[in-house]
């Protein structure tokens, strides 16, 4: 049994139905994206092969285009800065010894679960110039200067909208570090208390760097999340005021199925695609972690 397991055919003969299923519903789909975005195409009338007009387009008169590009990099970066250094700190806490750390746990990772699209709505009621609890409070604190129109302001509204993603996913970064943490050996801490290590330098000296593989798998998700986000953007603000708070997905969808730009909207998803390839291979080249594997 165990020398028919180990034969070449038999691994493939088990491992097929799976790989072809992978392939129908990934490597297809991309391979069928990178063809349709050489063409013209409407649905309703037959497709044109137009070579790379469509990305010369992209590139040269598109300046949505390069919006969305400037909006999906200010949210990665932003979520970047927010979310992995909080959600770390909040494990550190929740892995302590805190009172009620269960409930707290549950409380952050809440909203990860949550729908996007109710998200959204909660939120854009919270931000409501004229009923939104902001400017209520703001107005109780004598600050009624500061009141806004938060998501119809072109300089504060990816500001307001990055919050809100950082609000809805911490949590998630946060289970993530709480797991990695709790499978740390205490040994290890043991030996470094022993050595003199407390405190801060525990946390620098030993749990950051054996960290270091779910930093990268953090890193990786919030930054492909970033790049092709959408729902909770659509929700909250469409993509204005006047595509201001747009994302490349959202662009996506709305070319191909509201102005009917099939072939330009594959383009635009052959873009998206090649810049999560590129800043996934980039995380991997800054967060080398071969050297804890060995």
């Amino acid at each position: 049994m165990d020398k028919m397991l180990r034969r070449g055919s038999t691994i493939a003969f088990f491992i097929s139905p799976a790989l072809f299923l992978y392939s129908a519903i990934v490597f297809i789909p991309i391979l069928a994206s990178i063809y349709l975005s050489f063409y013209n195409w409407d649905v309703l009338n037959p497709m044109k092969f137009i070579g790379l007009d469509n990305y010369t387009r992209m590139f040269s008169d598109d300046d949505v285009f390069f919006v969305t590009i400037r909006n999906i990099l200010f949210l990665l970066a932003t979520s970047l800065i927010i979310q992995l250094p909080f959600g770390f700190f909040l494990a550190l806490l929740l892995t302590g010894n805190v009172r009620g750390k269960d409930f707290f746990k549950l409380v952050f990772v809440m909203p990860a679960f949550l729908s996007s699209v109710a998200v959204g709505m909660m939120w854009t009621f919270i931000y409501n110039p004229q009923i939104g609890i902001i400017n209520h409070l703001l107005d109780g604190l004598g600050l009624s200067s500061l009141k806004h129109l938060w998501l119809s302001d072109p300089q504060t509204v990816m500001w307001a909208v990055t919050i809100v993603v950082s609000w809805q996913f911490i949590g998630y970064t946060m289970i993530l570090f709480i797991a990695a943490i709790q499978n740390i050996s205490e040994e290890i801490f043991e030996a470094a208390r022993l050595e003199g290590a407390t405190g801060w330098k525990l946390v620098w000296h030993i749990t950051l760097p054996l960290l270091k593989p779910i930093i990268k798998v953090n890193t990786i998700l919030i930054s492909i999340g970033s790049l092709r986000f959408f729902d909770l953007i659509y929700v909250m603000t469409g993509g204005g005021p006047a595509n201001v708070s747009q994302t490349l997905v959202g662009y996506l969808q709305k070319r191909s199925f509201a102005q009917m730009e099939y072939g330009y909207g594959n383009s635009l998803s052959v873009i998206l695609l090649l810049m999560c390839l590129i800043v996934t291979f980039a995380i991997n080249q800054i967060i080398p972690t071969k050297d804890l594997d060995d």
